[in-house]
């Protein structure tokens, strides 16, 4: 039987047997299934066989041309030419080494935390980022510099760095100071108790230029949760919107950014601590035996394991409220304060209704994830790995919108004034009856002042 079947699948010049041929012709009769199967073999076999591969009937396709030295540079080699440029930068060391204090995110590390979750950057676009923030800390002279995410715009994105440290420009002489926004009181930069506490970075290329932020109103926070918009990738574009947004799309970025920060960076419970009551959080010591000691990744699978690392925005566009100053009435007592919103402290437990949370396990240390609800693309990572050493990273990948419990509608525009009343106009009385009018107001005056002349024969 083998013998036979060896026989049937000798092949001829073509490359073509007995075997293969009448394969090809059963399969094309099952295929067509004509009405006579038998009459139509003869057909089909020849069919067959002329469509079998003729090594000398081929034609060898034309060589591809080569590219035009001369020809402006494409979109794809400008990205090969800017990255080769950074990549040789990078690798040339630095005249001064930084100190023990600088800090860069490790973002080849965090990668493979994200990773378990299935997200995140690429392994060539996150070593890209990694070389554009080492270059952003060396010439910025920056004491840490951390990856916040990607803000997803229509057609470019955007990169966001955190950094601290940053020193801004003196201005000009003689140029007038800018009057203070409308609104709230600003808070001021580096305060761990608001919104500027750090300074942000953006740009849409990791081998470009980074180009810094301003720091973030009030006002501008306030009026971007009125508005629904998406990102150009242009820093100095106008937000068009309604209600009218105060600022370019540079102010309209940052107050999103101060919105996702403050609502989507959390930390195990119990890793800092409050010491002082309006104090900003510091880590737990976890040495020696009354330390804190580390919990698992098991035990942050919960919501129940995580707490939010900064203070919450309130209505007014600040992380704390104006301070109020005590005023008395006229009877001396003291005025009883305007209502305030209350505070929402650093450390503050999440609700399930906000946040999910899993662990994953990749064959090493099992990874606990928390996945925001309110803020799609914002997660945050926890690894206990060896040595109790805890490794923890937050991360946003999205297009800078809030989930709403409900559709998103537009404000009406304020309504139309109202038509003012009909102006009638006065009749003018005629002369003689307004020249008896003023004989008679001035006969009044001076009869009044007469009447008030001091009596002469009093005073003798």
């Amino acid at each position: 039987m083998d013998t036979s079947k060896a026989f049937l699948r000798k092949t001829n010049s073509d490359g073509v047997s007995v075997y293969s041929h009448l394969t090809n012709v059963l399969a094309t009769l099952l295929d067509s299934q004509p009405a006579d199967a038998l009459t139509a073999f003869e057909s089909v076999s020849l069919a067959c066989k002329a469509s079998a591969y003729k090594p000398g009937a081929t034609i060898a396709p034309a060589p591809p041309e080569l590219p035009d030295p001369n020809a402006p540079a494409g979109p794809i080699d400008a990205w090969a030419s800017s990255t080769k440029k950074m990549l040789a930068a990078a690798a040339v060391p630095p005249e001064e080494p930084p100190g023990d204090d600088v800090q860069v995110t490790n973002m080849l590390f965090e990668r493979s935390l994200f990773e378990c979750a299935g997200v995140g950057l690429s392994s060539d676009e996150t070593y890209r980022v990694y070389v554009s923030l080492v270059a952003l800390q060396k010439a910025q002279g920056l004491s840490s510099v951390r990856f916040v995410g990607k803000v997803l715009g229509v057609p470019n994105d955007y990169y966001i760095a955190e950094v601290a440290g940053y020193t801004p420009p003196d201005p000009e002489e003689g140029a007038e100071e800018a009057p203070p926004p409308p609104g709230a009181p600003v808070e001021d930069a580096g305060d761990a108790k608001g919104c500027n506490q750090f300074t942000y970075f953006a740009t849409n290329d990791p081998a470009g230029s980074w180009t810094v932020l301003p720091n973030v109103t009030p006002q501008q926070i306030v009026s971007s949760k009125r508005i629904r918009k998406y990102l150009t990738g242009d820093l100095t574009a106008d937000v068009r919107a309604y209600p009218p947004f105060p600022g370019q799309e540079k102010e309209y970025l940052r107050a999103l950014i101060a919105r996702i920060v403050a609502a989507t960076t959390l930390c195990p419970v119990g890793k800092f601590e409050v010491a002082e009551e309006g104090a900003e959080p510091t880590p737990v010591d976890t040495e020696g035996d009354e330390g804190r000691k580390p919990p698992a990744a098991s035990a942050l699978g919960s919501v129940k394991g995580w707490c939010t690392r900064y203070m919450g925005i309130l209505d007014i566009g600040r992380c704390s409220n104006i301070p109020i100053e005590d005023e008395e009435d006229e009877e001396g007592n003291i005025k009883p304060k305007p209502y305030q919103q209350p505070e929402t402290p650093f450390l503050s437990p999440v609700s399930d209704a906000e946040w999910t949370a899993t662990t994953y396990c990749h064959g090493g240390p099992e990874v606990a994830m928390a996945r925001s609800l309110k803020w799609p693309g914002a997660l945050c990572a926890y690894q206990l790995g060896k040595g109790s050493l805890e490794s923890i990273a937050s991360l946003y990948i999205g297009y800078g919108q809030e989930m709403l419990a409900a559709p998103f509608v537009m404000e009406a525009p304020p309504p139309f004034e109202t038509e003012p009343e009909e102006v009638h106009e006065q009749a003018d009385l005629p002369l003689d009856e307004e020249n008896k009018k003023v004989l008679a107001d001035a006969q009044a005056a001076l009869e009044e002042e007469v009447a008030n002349l001091p009596d002469e024969a009093a005073e003798e």
